[in-house]
């Protein structure tokens, strides 16, 4: 609150009023200088202050809701093709969970449709998130269970889902407990001791072979050999794709072979 136009007002009444002779001029005089010093100098420094922090506010919102916008394109895209039932549950985002506006409806459409068909991979958007709201705990938390909310609308979790999952989990430091604790808000969990593991950087590479932590080195291999023929560029080349194929399967190759060299480097090391 300012008080500076209050004082310097109610003390310029005091002088005044105590020269005109007014009975008890110098208590009425600062009542009456500080009335008109906090009406034409300090209120209006209140109102530009209280403007400018809801403009702050709103501008932080619509930072949250752009991030929230494009991590839920890529997830939406993770799986493939994006269903009517993600478009729908966008929708609802918008009308329901955000509460938008008519042209804020139509920048996070845009947004939407720009993020889902661009290169830049789910990692890069999840770390410009964190970066600007890594600070704020609970901005974090509602992003991991929006991101949650967006692969289960289509009912079930692809392995490509849940893999940018455990990205983002690792990029925005989410423990395996937390994690899984979200996960069981949309879908059924087994319980047991799975459920008591810590979060490991190295759980989005055993995914993406199909592999297990306790499976031995061996096996992993073979999972690796496995995958690595299936989506080789070469073979997909040879059978005549389209080009959205071919670059989805050079994508999918490399992060193949860098699963399984991030294992053998962490269990040889």
């Amino acid at each position: 609150m300012e008080l500076r136009g209050k004082l310097i007002c109610g003390i310029a009444g005091v002088f005044l009023f105590d020269l005109l002779g007014i009975p008890f001029g110098g208590l009425i005089g600062f009542f009456v200088g500080s009335l008109l010093g906090h009406y034409f100098f300090d209120r209006p420094k209140e109102v530009e202050a209280e403007d400018g922090q809801f403009k702050a506010y709103q501008r932080r919102q619509g930072e949250f809701l752009f991030h929230a916008f494009a991590l839920c394109a890529k997830i939406a895209k993770a799986d493939g093709a994006i269903t009517r039932q993600e478009i729908n549950h966008m929708e609802h985002l918008m009308r329901n969970q955000f509460r938008l506006n008519d042209t804020g409806r139509a920048q996070a459409i845009r947004v939407w449709k720009q993020v889902k068909d661009t290169t830049e991979p789910f990692d890069a958007y999840a770390r410009a998130f964190y970066r600007d709201f890594g600070k704020e705990r609970h901005h974090v938390m509602n992003m991991m269970d929006l991101l949650f909310a967006m692969a289960a609308a289509d009912g079930g979790l692809h392995p490509r889902e849940e893999v940018a999952l455990l990205r983002a989990a690792g990029i925005f430091h989410i423990g395996r407990l937390q994690y899984d604790r979200i996960k069981s808000r949309y879908y059924q969990t087994k319980s047991g001791p799975q459920q008591q593991q810590r979060w490991s950087p190295l759980d989005p590479h055993y995914l993406i072979l199909g592999a297990q932590p306790n499976d031995t080195l061996e096996t992993v291999k073979k999972k690796y050999r496995a995958l690595a023929m299936k989506w080789h560029p070469d073979k997909i080349a040879a059978g005549g794709a389209s080009a959205e194929a071919l670059r989805h399967a050079k994508e999918k190759f490399q992060q193949i072979n860098e699963a399984y060299e991030k294992i053998v480097a962490a269990r040889k090391g």
